[in-house]
């Protein structure tokens, strides 16, 4: 079953890498370029801010693909981190790349620890 989780992660990963190519080829652009006025300029701000955005959180999301991997090697894939309790398979079908179940990830956003 990890060969399953382990293709899925190597996929997303390659996504990943295509959207923060683009970013990266999108980034020497000059902003100013082509404006005609403020209004241009603003809208053309946000979209730099948009951009910088989902690179930023394909950036995260990679630097988790990548533990993933690194966990299906070593064969703790599939194991919270936190507990060492299984993550549920529907979870990990969500979100292959979680290194935790849910009552510790819970924890984690509400600032908390389960151990």
């Amino acid at each position: 079953m990890s060969a399953r989780f382990r293709d899925l992660l190597v996929a997303r990963a390659r996504e990943l890498g295509e959207i923060l190519h683009h970013e990266a080829d999108g980034a020497g652009e000059d902003p100013t370029r082509e404006v005609g006025d403020y209004k241009d300029a603003a809208g053309q701000e946000a979209i730099a801010a948009v951009d910088a955005a989902h690179a930023a959180h394909a950036g995260r999301e990679l630097k988790q693909i990548r533990a993933a991997l690194e966990r299906i090697a070593d064969g703790s894939y599939g194991q919270c981190l936190d507990c060492g309790e299984p993550i549920d398979l529907r979870r990990l079908l969500a979100l292959p790349a979680t290194p935790f179940c849910t009552a510790c990830q819970s924890a984690h956003e509400h600032g908390g620890e389960r151990r």
